[in-house]
């Protein structure tokens, strides 16, 4: 994905090398997670852009000893920081549900599957396919976050209904796809289109539902809290990179 990144990377791996191979393509995938997430909280999308980023961190060798001296504390922090990003969208969804009357077991079942499976689950599997293009990224995660949403399905009190698959599905492109700042109208029309998309299934094809407007509204503000939780759960998730091991080199010195 970038020919500067992979040098870093390979310079990081030679200082690696008493450390075992499994291990070592663990912290080397790792690394590689944490400085793309970086890059892209700092609008850093171009080969300069990263030159300019490991410019600033420490030096390969230098950052190999301290990898393999924490020994696990860098898969801690990132299952600690996916589970703290998840538990916000876990809350914007179940809240928003009990806020318009929903049981509470539902309310709480919902959030807990949506934070947890969906939110949580996919910001941890995340480093596995963000090296991949755009496109291919955005298919990835779509994919993997309707499997990670099949606990929503049995979010109800009419045993599995597979349209709940839709917003973990939403929930996954989302979350690749704001992994980047995205311009406003897109926020906008993204609820919009889901919207749409949720009553075409429930009416038109699975005839669960009766259109009536105030369901659409209903629906879109649910959608809209989605996105805010989502853009609330990056937000804190690019927060808590940005202050872990890679640190620039004048703050490290410090």
């Amino acid at each position: 994905m970038s020919r500067v990144l992979d040098s870093y990377l390979s310079q990081v791996e030679a200082g690696l090398r008493g450390v075992s191979r499994r291990r070592r393509a663990t912290l080397l995938r790792e690394l590689a997670c944490h400085l793309l997430d970086e890059a892209e909280a700092r609008g850093l999308g171009d080969e300069a852009g990263m030159a300019l980023l490991l410019a600033e961190k420490e030096r390969p060798g230098a950052l190999a000893v301290e990898l393999a001296a924490g020994e696990g504390q860098d898969a801690t922090h990132r299952g600690s920081s996916a589970l703290v990003a998840g538990m916000i969208l876990g809350v914007a969804t179940g809240g928003h549900m009990l806020i318009e009357g929903w049981h509470w077991f539902i309310c709480l079942s919902f959030g807990a599957a949506e934070g947890l499976a969906v939110g949580a689950g996919f910001l941890w599997v995340r480093r596995l396919w963000v090296r991949l293009g755009p496109w291919a990224r955005l298919g990835v995660a779509t994919a993997i976050a309707t499997l990670l949403s099949t606990p929503l399905g049995f979010t109800t009190l009419h045993g599995f209904v597979p349209s709940r698959l839709l917003y973990g599905a939403f929930t996954g492109y989302l979350l690749e796809r704001h992994a980047q700042e995205r311009p406003l109208w897109e926020w906008l029309l993204e609820p919009l289109v889901f919207t749409g998309l949720v009553f075409l299934v429930e009416v038109g094809i699975l005839g669960r539902v009766h259109f009536q407007w105030w369901k659409v509204a209903s629906e879109l503000s649910f959608n809209l809290t989605l996105l805010v939780g989502v853009l609330g759960a990056l937000k804190l998730k690019r927060i808590l990179a940005e202050r872990w091991v890679l640190t620039p080199q004048e703050q490290g010195q410090g």
